[in-house]
């Protein structure tokens, strides 16, 4: 579970980066650095110049290694994705998770959920040219363990692997979870690595240090050249097993100046520009002849969390009257435009049906004021804080503080810095009385969700509210089938009023006209990352 790992310019858009799922004791983040965009004349023979080169300005912080064992933020997707694949996936430019073949044609799970067996497709090689076999299936499991990166627990449960031939893995798990192939086909799952590469440049960090500048995976393109950090260029794979990219050249530049990429967009220097920015730049857009803009739906989900030590608002009674003075609509609208839509659930769009944890919640415009007349509330401030490194969240925060204000509730929003958000259970006496945040899940199932930000020590609990016996229904949904028990632990999240989701974000893209192909370049599970083999230029 991460937030969306970027910092941006004042003209930028961001998530905060948070910490990972716990069973890696460590997640997810980020600091504003002063990056600009390079590589103009690469830009100029793409966008310009050709028609096979595409060049796009990735407005985010990125110094990740661009290995699928290690990457953990979303800006390095647009390397992973692109170069390799996993066994299974999500669907690209599908507006629901589902889980369709990638290197496997084909799966079969045991009665007992214990027991996953893979047909692998045949025909396929890595790019140093070796077979794909299951041979490479047991090796990715085993060196994801070893690496032990954030990515590291979808796999934990893995208790062995067996290659009965070739094109057959069979991966046996300790327990039962329903969440594991949502994790094999999340952006951050087990992705397939050459064998061979991995012998050859294995070093003393089971070749980390050679795949920070390489790659030895099966997807449409190959990364031919990396300045970490700075810019990346991917080429297509001549003997890709899938269909022939549209563009033979992928250039990435990666820039922390937006208004910078904004001007070579508009000059057609630059093909895209991938995410981080806010509405009035997004939106200034609108009825241009030089850029073509889009958005996508997203599972990135903004929060208003409460602390459970506020002076403010001390009962659940309390909670939900103030979630009804909350005008989610006139907020987003005024806050964010096209770039968020409003929810009703609790949990990110499309993960359980909308009855399944519709919060309840009917915005009442005279609730606020009513809570400024009453105590606890009455005469209090109540501070709201956000990530300074979200643009979104400051922008959130600030229109709800107006609100309040209006409605005559005092109230202040409060910036906190990347890392401080996450350590305000240290002193919750201290701590703002709310917060607002944005998140996007690991993986489509309903447990890569719950157990992160309802638990505390999920890592995105931000104040460590709990609610009674949560940790045990969830435990008890991952050996169900299907979702419905997820109902249950979404009505006792929704009682306790400790969280109110209030909008999805959108994937936000700027493009020079006649690029094609963009809805089934993106994915749903995927925060402003494309598969550029899906493009085209027209």
């Amino acid at each position: 579970m991460r937030t969306s790992a970027m910092t941006a310019a004042p003209t930028g858009r961001n998530l905060p980066t948070a910490p990972r799922r716990t069973a890696q004791a460590g997640l997810a983040a980020l600091v504003a650095t002063g990056l600009t965009l390079t590589g103009c004349s690469a830009a100029a023979t793409g966008a310009a110049g050709g028609t096979d080169v595409f060049t796009a300005a990735v407005v985010q912080t990125y110094t990740t290694p661009p290995d699928p064992d290690v990457n953990y933020d979303g800006p390095g997707l647009n390397i992973v994705q692109n170069t390799y694949e996993g066994l299974v996936k999500y669907q690209d430019g599908s507006e629901t998770a589902k889980i369709v073949p990638s290197l496997a044609s084909s799966w079969k799970v045991s009665k007992d959920g214990l027991t996953y067996t893979f047909t692998l497709r045949d025909g396929v090689t890595f790019h140093d040219g070796t077979p794909l076999t299951s041979a490479a299936v047991a090796a990715a499991v085993a060196r994801r363990a070893a690496v032990d990166g954030g990515p590291a627990y979808m796999t934990a449960g893995v208790s062995k692997v067996t290659t009965p031939d070739e094109h057959t893995a069979v991966l046996t798990l300790k327990s039962r979870d329903s969440a594991f192939l949502d994790y094999l086909a999340s952006p951050f799952g087990l992705k397939l690595i050459s064998p061979t590469a991995l012998k050859a440049h294995a070093g003393k960090d089971h070749a980390q240090t050679w795949l920070t500048t390489h790659d030895a995976g099966t997807g449409p393109y190959e990364l031919t050249a990396a300045k970490t950090g700075t810019s990346y260029e991917l080429t297509a794979y001549e003997d890709y097993w899938g269909s022939e990219p549209g563009f033979t050249t992928v250039d990435l530049e990666i820039s922390q100046n937006a208004s910078a990429a904004q001007l070579e967009l508009e000059r057609g220097e630059i093909d895209a520009i991938l995410g981080n920015l806010n509405k009035s730049a997004f939106e200034s857009y609108t009825g241009s002849k030089t850029v073509t803009t889009s958005t996508f739906p997203n599972m990135t989900t903004q929060m208003v969390y409460v602390n459970p030590r506020s002076k403010a608002f001390t009962t659940a009674a309390q909670r939900e009257r103030l979630f009804s003075g909350i005008d989610t609509k006139g907020i987003l609208s005024a806050a964010m435009g096209s770039l968020e839509e409003p929810t009703a659930q609790l949990f990110p769009q499309s993960m359980l049906d909308p009855s399944a944890d519709d919060q309840g919640i009917t915005y009442d415009d005279t609730a606020l004021a009513g809570l400024a007349r009453t105590a606890p509330a009455k005469g209090r401030t109540v501070r709201i804080g956000y990530p300074a490194s979200s643009s979104d969240g400051k922008a959130v925060a600030e229109e709800l503080a107006s609100r309040m204000n209006s409605a005559g509730l005092k109230a202040e929003a409060v910036a906190y810095a990347a890392g401080s958000i996450y350590k305000l259970t240290d002193d919750l006496d201290a701590a703002p009385d709310l917060a607002v945040f944005g998140v996007f899940p690991d993986a489509g199932h309903p447990d890569s969700w719950a157990r992160i930000i309802y638990t505390p020590k999920g890592g995105l609990d931000l104040f460590g509210a709990e609610v009674d016996g949560l940790t045990t229904d969830l435990d008890h949904a991952l050996t169900t089938t299907g979702t419905s028990a997820y109902t249950a632990v979404a009505r006792s999240v929704i009682d306790s009023r400790y969280w109110f989701s209030i909008g999805s974000l959108n994937t936000t893209l700027l493009t020079v006209p006649g690029i094609t192909g963009t809805r089934d370049a993106q994915n749903l599970l995927e925060y402003n990352v494309l598969h550029f083999a899906a493009l085209g230029r027209s």
